[in-house]
């Protein structure tokens, strides 16, 4: 685990389940029309914060799901 304290481990913990059940409940939110502005806010936030982690990595894939986001939205 490198340097990572235990309460390091546990809120990475957290934010990846957080992550997950985002993940989960996006596309449903898309679907109706009243939360439709929301999920693609948070979609688009959440995409944005995962180049800033590992932007070589990741810049392909989430600039791609950031555009995908506008087209649903248009």
């Amino acid at each position: 685990m490198g340097n990572l304290t235990d309460r390091d481990v546990r809120l990475w913990g957290l934010v990846a389940a957080a992550v997950i059940v985002a993940e989960i409940g996006l596309p449903p939110a898309l679907l109706v029309p009243v939360t439709m502005p929301y999920a693609v806010v948070v979609g688009i936030g959440m995409h944005a914060a995962f180049t800033c982690l590992k932007p070589r990595q990741l810049v392909t894939f989430s600039g791609l799901t950031i555009g995908t986001y506008f087209a649903f939205a248009a």
